[in-house]
This record gives structure tokens, sequence and C-alpha cells, in this order.
């Protein structure tokens, strides 16, 4: 890809379960969640640093009528709501790590940064 940003891949078939959004970064330093929602980022330099949670919308605000090709018929394809970012200053320190942790909700979550 040769711009960064959010990439949402949709079936323009008309299949309502084929979507993904795809997050495109200038630098390597991201991860994804495992399944308990625990992440690492490694061989970060020592600095100051922005870290940004990121989470697809999950609530369902609407539907919008798609023709599905394999089937020849309009189909309901859910609408969901936008994607929702938390945001958190670290000082990562030379050789130390840092742990951050996010409450992910609806809500603008407090969040707390141990070291």
């Amino acid at each position: 890809m040769n711009r960064q940003g959010l990439v949402d891949l949709r079936c323009n078939a008309g299949h309502v379960w084929m979507n993904a959004e795809m997050l495109v970064v200038k630098h390597p330093y991201y991860a994804v969640t495992d399944e308990d929602g625990n992440f690492r980022i490694t061989n970060v330099p020592a600095g100051d640093y922005e870290i940004e949670a990121w989470h697809e919308g999950w609530k369902v605000t609407g539907q919008g009528a798609v023709y599905d090709v394999m089937t020849q018929m309009r189909v309901q394809r859910p609408i969901f709501s936008d994607p929702v970012e938390w945001t958190k200053k670290v000082a990562v320190p030379s050789n130390g790590t840092v742990d951050v942790k996010f409450q992910i909700s609806d809500k603008r979550p407090e969040m707390a940064s141990n070291r």
C-alpha cells in the first residue's frame, strides 16, 4: 500500500459476511491483540511516544441493501458504528519495558500505565 490509514474491504458481489478492515502504517511498531486482549511491541527505541488502541465499530447502526449475485436477491448488509480509538502517552526507557492498559468500552476509557 502506498498510503497509510484505514482501508475498508467489502465484497462487491453482495456477500455480506465477506468484509475486513486493514490498517496501513508507516512504521514497524504495531500489534494485534491475542485472544485475551494482550499485545507486545518489541525493539522500540527509547523515547516519548503516543500509543493508540483501535477497535472496529461493534454496534449495528443500520442496514444497507445490496444485491447478492450468488442468490440473485437483494440482501441487507449491517452498517456498524465508526471505529473507536484511544491514545496514551508513554515514555520508553533504554533497555526497559512499559505496560499500557486500555479499558475498551463505548465511553472514552480511563487509561493507566504501569512501569
